[in-house]
């Protein structure tokens, strides 16, 4: 069993796969559960550690979804229940916060839902010596966020809140308007250094396409009133 910021981690935990939706440490997801084997699973979890750990689906996932088989990615993230409410259908709102990373090694299929044994990925004890990956985030987020993103104003405060870059990156990149496969990238990229590196230079090519396209609006929009 592992201990992260207090919270205790069996070395088994629920896996609650699902499509379009990666989790990160230090975020609070509200999902609600209606399927018999999540509804089991929720169940389980409450009246244990109140664990669960959230993997996003591979493509091609489809055949499978109704299986204890359909294909997920390897790194997960391992939350902690911190509230819920069952309601009078039986079904469940619960909201999970990410505490940490994990690789899944091994699943037993001996109930409705999906049980894996983990390796934790434990955070950096300390904010390690990352001064250049901090100042190239910055920059990145002052040059090109503009107040068209609605990130700009959040962006701005966590930057200048002095957050260990550990946490800065997971916040930052749940809130990046990317796809679910660099997301989970992201996720799986253990190293804040580098995680602040694949931001900057998502940040940039985000700001770079979206400076395309409003040259090309004012082109066409130059050209239609001649």
């Amino acid at each position: 069993m592992a201990e992260i910021e207090s919270v205790s981690i069996p070395e088994e935990v629920p896996v609650f796969p699902l499509p379009g939706v990666v989790l990160f440490p230090h975020i609070v997801l509200p999902l609600h559960l209606f399927e018999p084997r999540y509804r089991s699973m929720a169940s389980d979890a409450l009246s244990g550690p109140g664990i669960i750990s959230l993997a996003l689906l591979r493509p091609g996932f489809e055949p499978l979804y109704h299986t204890l088989n359909a294909p997920i990615h390897p790194v997960v993230c391992v939350g902690r229940i911190i509230g819920s409410e069952r309601l009078a259908a039986g079904t469940y709102n619960i909201l999970l916060q990410g505490v940490c990373r994990a690789r899944v090694v091994h699943e037993r299929q001996d109930r409705p839902y999906r049980v894996a044994t983990i390796d934790v990925i434990p955070p950096p004890s300390a904010d390690p010596p990352v001064a250049d990956a901090r100042q190239a985030l910055q920059s990145a987020v002052g040059e090109c966020v503009s107040g068209e993103w609605p990130q700009h104003e959040r962006w701005r405060k966590l930057l200048s809140a002095g957050l260990p870059l550990d946490a800065l990156t997971d916040v930052i990149s749940s809130d990046l308007p990317v796809d679910v496969e660099l997301q989970q990238a992201l996720l799986a990229e253990a190293d804040c250094a580098t995680r602040a590196g694949m931001i900057v230079e998502a940040v940039r090519s985000i700001a770079a396409i979206r400076a395309a396209r409003r040259r090309r609006n004012a082109i066409r929009g130059s050209s239609s009133m001649n």
